[in-house]
């Protein structure tokens, strides 16, 4: 009589884990409601269980338990909960293969001490506690993994189902696993190889992946930083022109004085000194921006210096509905990548053009420069095999993308051309 008492609690303990680890691993919160919605599923599925053993008899009713327990509890979880058919199953063929805990617990002590009894309370001890760490422990990282896509899943979910058709197969509908045959005893040991070699290529392919969005993450941070270390200079530069133009008239009668007396050459040297100031403070107005006027006086020194010709067309508003950030680190980028393809050009000639205007309420953006050859395009998207060469493109794509606009690279006529709609 006790063995047949412990033996329903076991049945009843192992049904319910199935059910309810089922619907926690997909991310069924574990709240009053659903609690109660999966007891009625259990109330459900264990009426037709027993109806099964007393019609078919206990053999029949475990080999027909697949169809009458695990397919209605699938069904009800895409149906009612609208989980994708593969999440459903991995989630319930995972619950199964999580009842081995209690299973081999239970043969242990039954192996110990040879008391029938001691299996099903071990079995029934184990399950309670298994569902207690599973639910604390093992729901919020299973929810996370069966959201992946299905080609993941499908390598996430093929141990669990080959070990539940292998489980049905040798030991619920046949004895083949206890017949001795090593195909049968050794194709576990072939699916875990599998399993584990699948699960290495995800691994690392997720990886370098991650690998990849930190390290590109890291250059964004660089720019940026760059960036706003450049308008902080252009911030100072402000600062001391303003200082200097209130200074100006204390300028000017110095120098009226060194005239006054004569001193020609002091008046001379007092202006250079002057101009030297002066030189770096220069920003030109080529817009109502100040932060677009800010880049393209920088980059306009820089040009210069390389002895580049920087032709600028720009008609723009003061203010833009992106930000001033971005914008910057596009243009700038931009202006780089052009000032590094011109510096390989041997041609007196070197020259690029920048033109930037407004059209119903979008920024457009060209740049047009010759270059020397023409780049290979992956995409639509210039690539170059030099080491630390192609972040600023990457940059530049990003954050259109980050806007939600548009960027085309082009080469026309030996010329190569950057057009951006934001």
């Amino acid at each position: 009589m006790l063995i047949q008492i412990l033996s329903f609690i076991h049945h009843l303990t192992t049904m319910l884990f199935g059910i309810y680890i089922s619907a926690f691993f997909l991310g069924v919160k574990q709240n009053f409601k659903n609690v109660l919605t999966l007891f009625a599923l259990f109330s459900f599925e264990g009426m037709l269980y027993i109806i099964n053993v007393l019609v078919l008899g206990t053999t029949v009713a475990d080999q027909l338990y697949a169809v009458t327990i695990h397919l209605p509890l699938i069904l009800f979880l895409i149906l009612y909960y609208k989980y994708p058919v593969i999440s459903s199953c991995i989630s319930v063929f995972s619950a199964y293969l999580c009842c081995q805990f209690s299973n081999w617990i239970g043969l242990l002590a039954l192996a110990i001490t040879d008391s029938e009894w001691c299996y099903y309370v071990s079995r029934i001890l184990t399950t309670l506690i298994s569902f207690f760490l599973l639910c604390k422990l093992a729901c919020r990282t299973t929810e996370t993994i069966f959201t992946r896509d299905t080609r993941e899943l499908y390598i996430i979910g093929f141990l669990p189902t080959v070990y539940y058709i292998y489980d049905y197969s040798f030991t619920k509908l046949s004895d083949l696993l206890y017949s001795g045959n090593k195909t049968v005893v050794e194709f576990m040991g072939f699916s875990f190889c599998i399993s584990y070699l699948a699960f290495l290529f995800v691994y690392f392919r997720e990886y370098e992946k991650k690998q990849e969005i930190e390290q590109y993450s890291d250059l964004m941070k660089m720019q940026l930083l760059s960036i706003e270390k450049e308008i902080d200079q252009v911030k100072r530069s402000k600062q001391k022109l303003s200082i200097l133009r209130h200074d100006m008239r204390h300028h000017l009668n110095i120098i009226l004085t060194q005239l006054q007396n004569e001193n020609t050459k002091k008046a001379i040297d007092y202006i250079g000194e002057i101009d030297n100031l002066y030189d770096d403070t220069m920003i030109t107005a080529y817009c109502q921006n100040e932060m677009i006027n800010s880049v393209i006086s920088i980059y306009h020194a820089r040009f210069a210096d390389r002895e580049i010709t920087l032709n600028c067309n720009i008609s723009v508003r003061e203010t833009f509905s992106c930000p001033d950030t971005a914008i910057c680190t596009i243009l700038s980028n931009a202006l780089e990548n052009s000032m590094h393809a011109l510096e390989e050009i041997a041609s007196e000639k070197k020259w690029a053009s920048l033109t930037i205007s407004e059209k119903e309420n979008h920024l457009l953006l060209q740049i047009e420069n010759p270059i020397l050859q023409i780049p290979k395009f992956v995409d639509g998207i210039p690539t170059s095999g030099k080491k630390g060469h192609g972040i600023g493109v990457k940059s530049i794509v990003y954050y259109v993308e980050q806007l939600n606009g548009q960027c085309h690279f082009s080469v026309c006529d030996n010329s190569f051309i950057l057009r951006i709609i934001i």
